[in-house]
């Protein structure tokens, strides 16, 4: 898995799908797609942009769950019953977008084997890793927090995260600040090291020790 955003599919049927049947339709930085409790009419594939999901608050203020850009898809809720959105979405860029209903995706695959399988592991590969974010939110200490994100998703032959400390911090729940020491106390112990733009990790094992004895579901 790449780690460009913190999920970052490999579609190459699907865009074609959204490319023929779909609707153009751009977003400049700020504006909002939907937002949580709205009904989902559409699914988004984006071509081009950065897309932040999130949650608001009574108070005003507002949790990031996770970033998406180009070549992925958001707006998973079409496929619910009944089909409510349970996130906020809005475009952090300038975004480039097709969107599509439901049944108009889900006809197009039914009538290309290729295509449905490449919907079918887009999700579970999300489920997979939702499961991780569940996981990790739930760790009292932030340095397990953080190494069982980096953990998560890095593998024996993808070892770079491109995710700012900001990103990592928000995801996570703790301030950039504290995502930043917790970094640097990682690279103290040889575990990643910071290059630039992005953060390759040396030792996924000794990510893992860090939260040893607890699972992922």
């Amino acid at each position: 898995m790449t780690t460009n955003d913190l999920f970052q599919p490999n579609l190459l049927c699907i865009p074609e799908i959204f490319k023929e049947y779909g609707q153009k339709k751009t977003f400049q930085s700020g504006e909002i797609l939907f937002m949580k409790n709205d009904p989902a009419d559409y699914l988004y594939y984006i071509i081009d942009g950065r897309l932040r999901a999130f949650l608001p608050y009574p108070d005003g203020s507002e949790r990031t769950l996770c970033y998406f850009s180009n070549n992925n898809l958001a707006g998973e809720e079409i496929f619910a019953t009944p089909p409510i959105r349970i996130v906020c979405a809005g475009a952090m860029t300038k975004l480039h977008t097709y969107r599509l209903d439901a049944k108009t995706l889900l006809r197009a695959c039914m009538n290309d084997d290729e295509s449905m399988h490449e919907l079918l592991s887009f999700f579970m590969k999300k489920i997979t890793l939702l499961h991780s974010w569940i996981f990790y939110a739930q760790f009292i200490k932030n340095e397990e927090k953080i190494a069982c994100l980096l953990y998560s998703i890095t593998d024996e032959n993808d070892d770079k995260v491109n995710l700012t400390h900001e990103q990592i911090a928000a995801v996570t729940g703790m301030s950039r600040v504290t995502a930043t020491r917790v970094m640097n106390n990682l690279v103290e112990k040889d575990m990643i090291i910071q290059e630039y733009k992005h953060i390759r990790v040396l030792d996924r094992q000794k990510l893992r020790e860090i939260f040893e004895g607890k699972e992922f579901y």
